[in-house]
Formats: structure tokens, C-alpha cells, sequence
């Protein structure tokens, strides 16, 4: 086995000055705090419950028409 090969892979690689320290990363992400309004989350709980019903209303509403109509034509 030639030295050439050895030589070639083992080049160093540089890696970036990054200030890794699990403890103070944790400590900083804790000591921030968010404020959750209930009011806009029920807004959006309410709306979203609003929309699934139109959704099952439309459906619905189709499939009794698409009957009538075949039950029409089928007469």
C-alpha cells in the first residue's frame, strides 16, 4: 500500500470556532417566556370549527341533491 493514499486523506479540516455549551443554551431558552392569548386561540378554535361545518354542510347538501336529481330522472 502506497503512502500517497494516506497522505492525501488525512489533510486537516478546519472546523468553525462555535461556542457549544448545552448548560447555558438551556438556561437562556428557559428564561425566556411567552405570553399565550386564549382569546386569539379561541378566535381561531371557533373559526376552524365554523369552516368544518360549512365543509359538512356543502357535502351534505350535495349528495341529498345528487340523489334527488337521480331519483328525479330515474321516474
Amino acid at each position: 500500500m502506497s503512502t500517497e493514499s494516506l497522505n492525501r486523506t488525512s489533510n486537516d479540516i478546519e472546523t468553525p470556532n462555535i461556542n457549544i455549551d448545552v448548560l447555558n443554551q438551556n438556561n437562556s431558552q428557559s428564561k425566556i417566556s411567552k405570553k399565550i392569548c386564549i382569546h386569539t386561540l379561541n378566535k381561531r378554535l371557533i373559526s376552524s370549527k365554523k369552516k368544518e361545518k360549512f365543509k359538512n354542510l356543502v357535502i351534505v347538501s350535495s349528495v341529498l341533491l345528487s340523489l334527488g336529481v337521480m331519483s328525479f330522472i330515474i321516474t
